[in-house]
């Protein structure tokens, strides 16, 4: 017996237009999702340059915060000022 080659069928032009469409409508809405997830990341980070609620920026004092030390006491960044404070912040996990 001879085998049977299965003959693969030939999109038709409506198939190509039906998957043309479809590639064009993800590549829009993965387009969509680019922007608009940039537009959130943008004006998440916008403050209009003012330094705000606790918030350190470059060229200016450092906010005022308290630590509390290991014998007890606490200590804040403003009791220390005009004196050199090297701050060392770290965590294990």
């Amino acid at each position: 017996m001879a085998k049977r080659k299965l003959a693969r069928a030939t999109p038709t032009a409506k198939e190509k237009r039906k998957a043309k469409s479809r590639w064009i409508t993800w590549a829009v809405v993965g387009g969509l999702v680019v922007v608009i997830g940039a537009l959130i990341a943008m004006l998440s980070m916008r403050d209009g340059g003012k330094a705000s609620g606790g918030k350190a920026r470059v060229g200016s004092p450092a906010p005022d915060f308290t630590l509390r030390l290991l014998n007890g006491d606490s200590v804040t960044l403003s009791s220390l000022k005009g004196k050199p404070v090297l701050i060392n912040f770290w965590a294990s996990t």
